[in-house]
């Protein structure tokens, strides 16, 4: 059984999260005794803004319970992620993969993990596999943490977790999955992930890619380039150019198709600071722009009903109407100029909450009942490591996939 404990770590790395003996910096606010991102806009329902759960926001250390691989390390390479079924805990820890049952809170497996030569696994994405059981990718670099990533690995398990046939290799980190089992490489190829490691195409004449994205049909692909200041669209089986969107002359970071594919979403960064939002029956068209930006917006997502669009910008996270592009919502925290940008950011339960990470903390924001969730580190903990968020639907739970190579789960 994995121990479930709780970790005190010895010295802090960042501003505490409790201010029991602390006086407040600027763009800072004390709830629940928990010292929190100050808030110049909150989300909203009829008027009335957004109000705390009971209880919340909380620190490390109040969850419920959580889960470490082994004794969390700054040299760690710590990565989890949830099965779609809400059944299983994977955690990597760089050498090796470990699934946690959740119903039983036993280890139900444990795998090698072999990565190519110098590459050190950074992330871990979880989907089905077509025949059942999952498909596990562990993408990683040969420059340490800091890296592009240059390797992904794909390990097929069956549903009772073990491992089916040999490894597969893709060239590059993911860049998209579709729903009919292809991955495109953010090197540029499409992988059949029912097929060999060979690429089914490569894309013809690419510059360096920034971002990639499936139409939901997984007849296109979209990409983005920070590098060359372009946006593309390329034929999924064949690898040819379709179309090239008009020059930016910014530096392009995301690209999204919407969920019914009637709708690709372009971020421009460098001073245009924009959301471009193409209809994909009309590519000849001028975008709807969606614009005023504190800085370059990073990190988008589309509701489900492709109604809204959530866009992340420098101490911002908005939500637009599509196709008007009219600003529906606005939850905006006092910052500096040049600070930080909301990441991770998602919408969950067929688009009844929104999740997002902003320094290190994880907001959950739930719609209908204008209820927000907030979950920080405290003074003394340590944080090297990324964000993620999951949320168990099945049992309300909240799960924090946290910098400090620990997974912990809050009941909500």
């Amino acid at each position: 059984m994995i121990a479930i404990h709780l970790l005190l770590a010895s010295a802090s790395v960042l501003r505490g999260a409790r201010a029991d003996s602390l006086s407040l910096h600027t763009g800072e606010a004390l709830v629940n005794n928990i010292v929190v991102p100050k808030e110049i806009s909150n989300f909203a329902k009829d008027g009335a803004s957004a109000q705390w759960a009971s209880g919340y926001p909380k620190e490390w250390g109040s969850e419920n319970y959580h889960y470490q691989f082994n004794e969390p390390d700054p040299e760690d390479s710590f990565s989890a992620g949830i099965t779609p079924d809400e059944k299983y805990l994977a955690m990597n820890n760089g050498t090796h993969i470990t699934f946690i049952n959740l119903e039983k809170n036993t280890t139900a497996s444990t795998l090698a993990l072999v990565m190519p030569k110098k590459i050190l696994a950074l992330s871990l994405t979880l989907r089905h596999a077509p025949q059942g059981g999952y498909d596990v990718f562990a993408s990683g670099s040969n420059g340490g943490k800091n890296g592009i990533t240059t390797a992904t690995v794909r390990i097929r398990v069956s549903s009772n977790l073990t491992a089916i046939g040999n490894f597969s290799t893709y060239q590059g980190g993911i860049g998209a999955i579709s729903k009919q089992g292809r991955l495109a490489s953010l090197s540029g190829y499409i992988y059949d992930m029912e097929g060999t490691d060979t690429p089914i195409a490569t894309l013809t004449d690419r510059p360096d890619l920034t971002d990639l994205s499936f139409s939901p049909d997984g007849i296109h692909l979209a990409s983005v380039s920070w590098r060359a200041r372009t946006a593309d669209l390329w034929n999924a089986t064949s690898g040819q150019k379709i179309y090239q969107f008009p020059a930016t002359n910014a530096q392009n970071w995301v690209t999204r198709f919407s969920p019914d594919g009637r709708y690709l979403a372009i971020a421009v960064g460098s001073n245009n600071n924009t959301i471009q939002l193409y209809t994909l029956g009309n590519l000849t068209a001028p975008p709807t722009e969606m614009k005023v930006f504190n800085g370059w917006p990073r990190a988008l997502d589309w509701s489900p009903d492709s109604k809204t669009l959530a866009v992340a910008d420098e101490n911002r996270l908005r939500i637009f109407n599509v196709p008007s592009g009219e600003v529906i919502q606005t939850w905006e925290v006092e910052g500096v100029r040049y600070g930080p940008s909301p990441s991770g950011v998602s919408f969950l339960a067929e688009g009844k909450r929104l999740t997002w990470t902003f320094l290190y903390g994880t907001y959950l924001y739930e719609f209908e009942t204008n209820t927000k969730w907030y979950w920080v580190p405290r003074a003394i903990d340590h944080i090297w490591g990324g964000m993620g968020f999951s949320f168990l639907s099945k049992t309300n739970v909240a799960v924090t996939h946290d910098g400090d190579s620990t997974v912990r789960f809050w009941k909500i």
